[in-house]
């Protein structure tokens, strides 16, 4: 059995309509988190640090604020537009402009004070040294008894 022909609407095949309807549906209602507003990272451990390695293509270095903490670090960026255009004038707009930050748990304590970090090809890598394991400290203390 042959399949019938769709019909074409205004110069665009039916297919490229329903396409530029799903997509305009997702553009508005996906987060933005999914959108690029968020920073994807790898975190390992290699040599004594642990390694953050995050993806920040389109982004200036000075335009990237670091903090470390004892467990954690925080990113923030801010990426701006390369371009002004009048919303008129876009047909299709997926590449996110604006604040992204991301708060990253690590699976050890650091030395935050010695932490080190690159950025090249749109590629931050921060390199923090691992805390030394502790003693258990505390006070020992004897218990007293009554007999």
């Amino acid at each position: 059995m042959k399949r019938p022909e769709l019909p074409e609407r205004r110069g665009r095949g039916l297919w490229e309509e329903i396409s530029r309807v799903f997509d305009d549906f997702a553009s508005r209602f996906v987060p933005p988190v999914l959108g690029g507003g968020a920073v994807s990272v790898d975190v390992y451990r290699k040599d004594g640090n642990v390694i953050v390695e995050a993806e920040m293509p389109g982004i200036d270095p000075r335009d990237v604020d670091i903090k470390v903490y004892e467990d954690k670090v925080l990113l923030r960026a801010e990426k701006g537009a390369s371009r002004e255009v009048e919303s008129e004038d876009v047909i299709r707009s997926e590449r996110y402009y604006g604040k992204i930050s991301r708060v990253i748990s690590l699976p050890v304590e650091v030395i935050p004070e010695k932490a080190k970090a690159k950025f090249k090809n749109g590629l931050l890598t921060i390199a923090i040294p691992e805390k030394e394991p502790e003693e258990e400290g505390g006070y020992r203390i004897n218990i007293e008894t009554e007999d």
